[in-house]
């Protein structure tokens, strides 16, 4: 497919790919799903939403974005009345965040919305090709998770044990 001596046609792949599947989900449009929300936002609210009282340090952390930009996001979120802070017990430094009432009134379109278009354009493929595409998925999730975690503690053969436990688990 590529070309496997530097990797240039495999990266070039790769970015083709991206570039399509943006696009074919509608993330590089000014709001996310029909919806007041960029995507950012929107992956927060889902992050608050689906979690058990996380902080903001757990947010930053699983979406990889900068703290002062999340803190905006979150004061911006307060502001609307979408979230609810609890002072963490443990560290007093820490709140747990919820979605408010409205903050879940507001929320819940969007999560409708998007099972509705994953399922829309899961539905026009044959069920063996849909099959195959979401193994696809998974197994690029495994290995993009090996790939990340061996090269932040090193590989292992206790890491590639628990990864090839936790890709069962995700089939």
């Amino acid at each position: 497919m590529g070309n496997r001596r530097d990797g240039k046609g495999d990266a070039a792949a790769v970015r083709r790919f991206n570039r399509f599947y943006t696009r074919q989900i509608g993330v590089l449009r000014k709001t996310f799903l029909d919806s007041p929300y960029s995507l950012a936002e929107a992956r927060v609210l889902y992050e608050i939403a689906s979690r058990r009282a996380p902080t903001a340090s757990d947010i930053a952390r699983a979406l990889d974005l900068d703290a002062g930009y999340l803190s905006r996001l979150l004061q911006k979120f307060e502001r609307r009345g979408l979230i609810q802070r609890t002072a963490s017990r443990r560290d007093a430094r820490q709140s747990h965040l919820s979605l408010s009432p409205r903050g879940r009134r507001a929320y819940a379109p969007l999560e409708r919305r998007s099972q509705r278009d994953a399922a829309k354009m899961l539905k026009r493929l044959p069920p063996a090709e849909r099959s195959r595409l979401i193994a696809a998925m998974h197994t690029t999730m495994i290995r993009a998770s090996m790939t990340a975690y061996s090269t932040a503690v090193g590989p292992s053969s206790e890491t590639i044990k628990c990864l090839t436990l936790l890709r069962r688990f995700m089939m």
